[in-house]
């Protein structure tokens, strides 16, 4: 414990820090939040230990306040350690925590409105997104400021329905820390394990019981009811006083899930996701600061709660990539969820019909556990997987909708469209998953060679026919669709498909079936995914037609056919874990069909029938294909087997980037059983007009490369209109 007058050092949230040493006014000790000013700038910050300045007395600022937040010595292990790892600066992971800006500020009085539809409205897509921002806030009063941030709107959109009466005031003061969403929750036993479920359950729960860290893999396929062993998991923390977090993908956090939870627990979960208001995001921090808060449903950034007394993490398809953070620093959540537990002292749950390959290896190390699920929940059967040749089973034109005798070649082989047929006899339902957005990727003249690109990133820009424009997917330009080539005055045309495409296919051939389209340009609320999910429960949807949002935390009872139209898709990327992806991805959609009393089929579109990927699919071989795959990482000492460190280098200018990555090349050291490699111009070179370069070190399994590459860095001057960016363990080689 340190007193007044004592110098302290002080732990600021930004990234340049490692702390700054201020004089304490009263009492305090490490770990306490403390509140001070850098450069006329408040900020609440940490104290980590006793000052280390050799200033004059007189030029150590003061503490202004000491605040009622309290880390823990393992919490402070923890960021100094996830800073070591992921070469984040220790304030910047601080950042990650202490990111609600009014946390300990007195409560605001704010203008908030109430949604009300008024008579006549013409609902735009904005104004959707609008009523959507506040049905997915319980329809609670928001600020100007909210309703712009969470319905991604302008000021003028928000003005407009304000003048038209459709945002009505209130003078409701901003809540702060107001418990009304706190709840006590009990098991209601609602559902019976079956005996692998209960096997499961009670493995983890002596591991929980017995306390310490842990971790387990929950291994089972999809639709096996991972889901209800994990429960029984998160209950027994609970009921011991611990708290919890149930880590998931973003979109998977939908109402089917709430409401599984709220059933089996009696009360709806605190969710933290990127769509909370600002007054909800601190009343949930002040909450779990308190410790009145002890469960949080939430995604990667519900690990930096403040937590108190964390006894155990879930983290749901923990081989999802939404898990890996690559703006605000660079992290992977599940990687620091089972680094805090082994600081901390507490068990890890890792569920996943598809488990990543690290993860695979650390059970095959003996240092996970491994707890398995082969069937699925309540007497539903695995569908039956096969492909199509689309050599032998060649798609046939189909007449484009409202266009005369015009046709357009069809992307439907005759096998698959077959299938739906006598699925929507039968009254059930289809799926088809194509990952690609919009109508057509590519739009080009044929005669001259003129492409569609961006301006201001080095990728052509996608056809949206909803839109009706271009639209490049890396920094969301768009332009008009053009009527003729630019350069030679010719026809352009359109190659490749997107979902839009598909749909209108499915309109050509079967127009009575009524369709659905689900992608991050149709879902853009998540309200828009909960009416979705309501109409294909409801029967009011045959085909739904979607991208990867599709692909997990979805049970329609009544869908019995999966079609893949481009199963091809994600195996020519030159990623070293394309394989390892693509099977994930396709497992997890073939896991949508069959999941109800009616058994499933899906057919996979492929070019490649035997490729590894379409084989093990089909066979059911999950464990054959990925010990095949990892064999050939161990031999090439990719990871698990070795170590990558990315440095991404960007630049506005050319010159001065080639110049500065020259130099940089120039300065690197020599490693042993290691290399570095680059620089080169990265795959997606100019993204949003910033030109980028990369380099790659590579090393084995144990190697220490953090210090080597800071080191590295710290020799060159990295010039003001450079930005250096460094990814430990890189998932996106983009």
């Amino acid at each position: 414990m340190f007193n007044a007058g004592d110098i302290v050092k002080v732990l600021i949230p930004n990234v340049v820090n490692a702390g700054y040493d201020y004089r304490l006014t009263a009492s305090a000790g490490v770990g306490d939040m403390v509140r001070v000013t850098v450069m006329m700038r408040p900020y609440v910050g940490v104290i980590i230990g006793p000052g280390d300045s050799h200033l004059p007395p007189q030029k150590i600022k003061s503490v202004s306040a000491i605040l009622d937040g309290h880390m823990t010595a393992a919490d402070l292990t923890w960021i100094h350690k996830m800073a070591d790892w992921t070469m984040m600066a220790p304030g910047a992971v601080l950042r990650l925590i202490l990111n609600v800006s009014d946390a300990f500020s007195p409560p605001r009085t704010e203008q908030l409105y109430t949604w009300h539809m008024a008579d006549g409205t013409r609902m735009t897509a904005q104004r959707q997104m609008v009523a959507d921002a506040f049905a997915a806030n319980d329809n609670e009063a928001m600020s100007a400021a909210d309703i712009q941030n969470i319905a991604r709107v302008g000021a003028s959109v928000v003005r407009g329905l304000v003048r038209g009466g459709n945002l009505v005031p209130t003078d409701v003061r901003a809540r702060h820390n107001d418990a009304t969403f706190v709840h006590q929750y009990r098991d209601t036993k609602s559902v019976t394990l079956n005996a692998d479920q209960q096997a499961a359950a009670d493995t983890l729960a002596r591991h929980i019981d017995a306390g310490g860290f842990s971790v387990h893999l929950l291994d089972g396929v999809t639709g096996s009811g991972k889901t209800q062993v994990y429960f029984d998991a998160l209950w027994r923390a609970y009921a011991a006083g611990r708290s919890v977090l149930l880590m998931m993908p973003e979109i998977a956090l939908t109402a089917q899930f709430m409401d599984r939870f709220a059933a089996r627990f009696g009360a709806p979960p605190v969710v933290w996701h990127s769509n909370l208001t600002a007054a909800r995001r601190r009343e949930i921090w002040r909450g779990v600061l308190a410790g009145d808060v002890r469960i949080v449903v939430g995604t990667r950034s519900a690990l930096f709660l403040p937590w108190q007394d964390l006894g155990l993490v879930i983290i749901d398809e923990e081989h999802d990539g939404s898990y890996k953070q690559e703006d605000m620093g660079n992290y992977h959540a599940r990687d620091m969820a089972v680094l805090r537990a082994a600081i901390a002292g507490f068990p890890v749950v890792l569920a996943s019909a598809t488990p990543s390959a690290e993860t695979l290896e650390n059970v095959a190390l003996g240092k996970y556990g491994r707890l398995r699920l082969t069937s699925r929940f309540g007497g539903a059967t695995m569908p039956t997987i096969e492909t199509i040749d689309m050599r032998a089973n060649r798609p046939t034109d189909y007449p484009i909708p409202g266009d005369g005798d015009q046709t357009r070649p069809g992307m439907l082989s005759p096998t698959l469209c077959d299938a739906i047929g006598e699925t929507l006899s039968a009254g059930h339902q289809a799926m088809l998953f194509i990952n690609r957005r919009g109508f057509a990727p590519i739009v080009q003249c044929r005669h001259c060679g003129w492409a569609a690109q961006c301006p201001d990133c080095s990728v052509g820009m996608t056809y949206h026919k909803r839109l009706g424009k271009l639209l490049c997917h890396m920094c969301g330009r768009t332009a008009p669709m053009p009527t003729a080539c630019p350069d030679c005055g010719r026809d352009v045309s359109m190659r490749g498909a997107g979902l839009e495409r598909i749909q209108e296919e499915i309109a050509a051939r079967f127009p009575a079936a009524r369709t659905a389209l689900v992608s991050s340009d149709t879902m853009l609320s998540r309200a828009a995914l909960e009416r979705l999910v309501h109409k294909m429960e409801s029967g009011e949807i045959d085909i739904v037609i979607g991208t990867q949002i599709l692909a997990k935390g979805h049970h329609f009872p009544n869908l019995t056919l999966v079609g893949v139209v481009d199963a091809d898709m994600g195996l020519y990327g030159t990623d070293f874990r394309a394989a390892e992806h693509t099977f994930q991805q396709l497992f997890q959609v073939a896991g949508r069909a069959g999941r109800g009393n009616i058994p499933g089929r899906v057919l996979m579109q492929t070019y490649q029938p035997d490729h590894p990927v379409m084989t093990a699919i089909c066979a059911g071989a999950r464990d054959e294909f990925m010990a095949s795959d990892m064999a050939a990482r161990r031999a090439a000492q990719m990871p698990p087997y070795g170590q990558l460190i990315a440095l991404v280098v960007e630049g506005q200018k050319e010159s001065v980037l080639q110049q500065f990555c020259a130099d940089l090349a120039a300065s690197a050291p020599a490693l042993s059983g290691g290399k570095i490699m680059g620089p080169i111009a990265a795959q997606v070179y100019q993204i949003r007009n910033w030109y980028r370069m990369r380099f790659l070190i590579s090393g084995p399994a144990r190697a220490n490369l953090q210090p080597i590459v800071r080191r590295w860095l710290n020799t060159v001057r990295i010039p003001a209109n450079i930005r250096v960016k460094v990814d430990v363990g890189p998932q996106n080689f983009m």
